[in-house]
């Protein structure tokens, strides 16, 4: 059941819980093929967006500054926001202000023997204008072409701006080598902009992150099973990502954290190495990556299947803190306000030192994605709401942290599929969870 909570419910917040509010048994959104990205139209419409926001004035050149680690190549998300594209040193130019064609798509040129290792790539021609949505799509740089399309509209629009200790971006070196070549040239920034446009979901993206929160939430229930004392953090671990990659996730949102114990009160544990304990807490950050959209949840079991006193005591505040928050959420609402109030429930409980994280961030294509948190939420946005206590000398950590969506009257949770309450956790475990 989807709870949402009214401004008017928050008082009733300091003497009762929340009741349970998870699916036993939700359903994963079906979409027609695994794996599936928004078709070329979605990005079209996202590029169209962003050039009307240059004011139809100017020149935008957007790199393709993506990572590499061992689950492989991963676009940057700025740039597969504009495009659905993920090849490396792919380049897009915005030229709103042309009469006839305003967008180009720039690929690398075609590497035989590297094809051999990495698959092969499409040929230019009409298969490949179609997949990407671009009528307009050439192999190598677009050095010349900038120089030509920025004297007939003089300003230069950036995405990323550099910052202290990093090296200079790519459009701002290559702005600068055309305000050499054609004076009177001006860069602008797109940021802010394009943060925002990233910030609001529809329903198309909507669609797709409900589906990689229905995927972690099968991971976590796979690996909540296994949660009993001899276990370790490593198996419990690695069931939540096995779930995930049978599901046609290519890869995990973030590090997992699975932290039991004293590292339950380590904020992003990273080694899943300890053997837990009985009468211990496990602390579990877990979240997978579908179709390119991240998930963030966070719950915290006891390893035993039951809470002691004391670490009921602090889940059920940090719980209430939660839906402090929650209660605030709409469109309107300052995400700094609902980090206030679920801050004012945990310094009430006494444990405000022990609070040592903000409320929370928002989710999208990255796990912290893009967006202006001091700006007002509006309708589209999701966010997670993750207060936490922890206190090293007791070993006891807790943080619950679910994703929400702010609606255009209020908020709700897109995150429902899992126990919360420490009573339907316990009751979770009992019935789940072999000893």
């Amino acid at each position: 059941m989807i709870r949402v909570l009214t401004l008017a419910a928050a008082a009733a917040l300091s003497l009762a819980l929340p009741a349970t509010s998870f699916a036993a048994d939700p359903a994963v959104p079906k979409l027609s093929e695994p794996g599936q990205n928004l078709p070329a139209s979605v990005f079209a419409a996202r590029r169209e967006a962003l050039m009307k926001a240059m004011g139809n004035e100017g020149v935008a050149v957007i790199f393709a500054e993506g990572s590499e680690d061992f689950t492989g190549f991963r676009q940057s998300s700025d740039f597969y926001y504009l495009t659905g594209v993920e090849e490396k040193g792919a380049v897009l130019v915005l030229a709103p202000k042309e009469r006839t064609y305003k967008e180009f798509l720039y690929l690398p040129s075609r590497d035989p023997e590297a094809e051999r290792w990495i698959g092969e790539r499409l040929p230019l021609g009409a298969e490949l204008r179609a997949r990407y949505g671009f009528q307009k799509i050439y192999r190598g740089t677009p050095g010349g072409a900038l120089v030509d399309l920025a004297s007939r509209s003089p300003i230069l629009w950036q995405v990323m701006r550099p910052s202290g200790g990093e090296a200079r971006p790519k459009d701002l070196e290559l702005y600068s080598k055309v305000q050499s070549k054609v004076p009177g040239v001006s860069v602008k920034t797109l940021g802010y902009t394009l943060g925002k446009m990233r910030s609001k979901h529809d329903e198309a993206e909507l669609a797709i992150m409900q589906k990689s929160i229905r995927i972690t939430e099968e991971g976590h229930r796979a690996a909540w099973s296994l949660v009993r004392p001899g276990a370790t953090e490593g198996a419990v671990r690695a069931e939540a990502e096995r779930v995930w990659r049978t599901a046609d996730s290519r890869r995990p949102a973030y590090e997992t954290i699975v932290g039991s114990g004293p590292n339950s009160t380590i904020l992003h544990y990273p080694r899943s190495e300890r053997v837990m304990q009985a009468g211990e807490l496990l602390l579990m950050d877990m979240g997978t990556e579908y179709a390119h959209y991240a998930t963030d949840i966070t719950r915290t079991l006891p390893v035993s299947g039951k809470f002691t006193p004391e670490q009921r005591k602090v889940y059920d505040v940090v719980l209430k803190a939660q839906a402090a928050a929650f209660a605030l959420a709409k469109p309107g609402a300052y995400y700094e306000d609902l980090d206030a109030a679920a801050r004012k429930v945990i310094d009430d409980a006494g444990y405000g030192d022990y609070f040592i994280h903000g409320l929370g961030h928002f989710v999208g294509l990255d796990v912290h994605d893009a967006g202006a948190y001091h700006d007002k939420l509006e309708p589209g946005m999701v966010l997670t709401l993750e207060p936490g206590v922890y206190i090293p000398g007791k070993n006891i950590g807790i943080r619950i942290e679910d994703e929400i969506l702010i609606t255009k009257d209020g908020a709700r949770y897109l995150t429902d599929g899992l126990p919360k309450t420490a009573d339907d956790i316990e009751h979770w475990m009992a019935q789940h969870v072999k000893r």
